[in-house]
C-alpha cells in the first residue's frame, strides 16, 4: 500500500509540476506578444486568469476543501511570474564614484542632455595645440573606463587640449527618456558639446560606437562643418538607417604612418579605421 500511495503522490507532484511550467511558459508567451506592457502586468494577470479557470474545472466535482488543491500550481507559478513585474532591485540612479585625478563638470546642452565632462589641459600650455581633442568613447551608454582615461592623459602629456564627455544615459551622465536614445540625438548632442565649447573647430577621436556616432556626424554637414579632424577607430557596425545614408562617401586613402603618427605621436597608425581631415589629396 506505501509503495502505491508513493507512485500516486509522486504523479500528483509531476502533474503539478507540469502545470506551474505550463503557466511560466504561457506568461512567457505573453510577455512577448504584448511587448512587456504594463511592466508585464497584463501578462501576469491573464495568466493568473488562465490558470484559476483551470484550476476550477479541475476541482468541479471535487468537494469544498479539495477544490483549492488545483490552485496550489497557480499560486506557485503565481509567485514565480510576479518577480518579472516587481522590481527586485533599487530603480533609483546610481553613480559612479569620483574619479581621484580628474574633476568631472556636468554641463547641460542645447539638446537637453546633460552630460559629464573631463577636461586634461596640455601639460605645456607654451606648445599646446591650437585645436581642441575630443574624444567620444564607446558604449553605447556607458561611462568613460579608467584605462580610457589615462589614455586621455599621455594625450594630454603630448600637449593636446583633451575634453571627453559621457554620452546621455552613461556613467555620471543623466539619464534619458528611453525612446531618445538613437544615434540621431547622439549626433545632436556632440554639435551642442561643440558649441558649448565655444573653441572653434575641433578634433575628434571617435572609438567602438562613439565612432559610430563620429560617422553620422561627417556625413551631417551642419555637424561636420564643426570638425577639424577626425579619427574613427574600431567603429561598432552600422545598423538602421546609417546602413542607408546617401551622398558623398569621403575620399579614401591607405594609411600613411609617417603622417599618421603626426595626428597622434606614440600611438600606433594601424590603431585608427580612418582618419580623415582638410588637407589636399597626396600621391600615395
Amino acid at each position: 500500500m506505501s509503495a502505491i500511495r508513493l507512485v500516486r503522490f509522486t504523479g500528483r507532484l509531476l502533474l503539478a509540476l507540469a502545470a506551474v511550467t505550463m503557466l511560466v511558459v504561457v506568461f512567457l508567451a505573453l510577455i512577448a506578444f504584448t511587448d512587456g506592457a504594463g511592466s508585464g502586468l497584463a501578462a501576469w494577470l491573464t495568466t493568473l486568469g488562465v490558470g484559476a479557470v483551470l484550476a476550477l474545472w479541475r476541482g468541479r466535482h471535487r468537494t469544498w476543501p479539495a477544490r483549492l488543491v488545483p490552485f496550489l500550481p497557480v499560486v506557485v507559478a503565481a509567485a514565480l511570474t510576479a518577480t518579472v513585474c516587481i522590481p527586485t532591485v533599487p530603480t533609483a540612479r546610481r553613480y559612479p564614484h569620483a574619479l581621484p585625478f580628474v574633476a568631472t563638470q556636468h554641463w547641460s546642452l542645447a539638446t537637453g542632455s546633460r552630460v559629464a565632462v573631463y577636461h586634461y589641459p596640455a601639460a605645456d600650455p607654451g606648445t599646446r595645440h591650437p585645436i581642441p581633442l575630443v574624444y567620444l568613447n564607446g558604449g553605447p551608454v556607458r561611462g568613460i573606463s579608467v584605462l580610457d582615461h589615462r589614455f586621455l592623459q599621455l594625450l594630454a602629456r603630448q600637449d593636446y587640449d583633451v575634453y571627453a564627455y559621457e554620452q546621455a544615459g552613461g556613467g555620471r551622465s543623466d539619464l534619458l527618456p528611453m525612446g531618445q536614445y538613437t544615434i540621431s540625438r547622439s549626433v545632436r548632442d556632440l554639435a551642442a558639446f561643440i558649441d558649448r565649447l565655444d573653441k572653434g573647430k575641433v578634433d575628434i577621436l571617435g572609438f567602438s560606437s562613439g565612432g559610430a556616432v563620429l560617422t553620422r556626424a561627417l556625413a551631417d554637414p551642419s555637424v561636420a562643418a564643426r570638425l577639424h579632424r577626425t579619427i574613427i577607430a574600431e567603429p561598432g557596425p552600422m545598423d538602421g538607417p546609417t546602413a542607408h545614408i546617401a551622398g558623398h562617401k569621403g575620399r579614401s586613402r591607405r594609411p600613411r604612418p609617417d603622417r599618421d603618427r603626426r595626428t597622434f605621436p606614440g600611438t600606433p597608425w594601424h590603431s585608427a579605421s580612418c582618419v580623415s581631415d582638410s588637407s589636399p589629396p597626396t600621391p600615395d
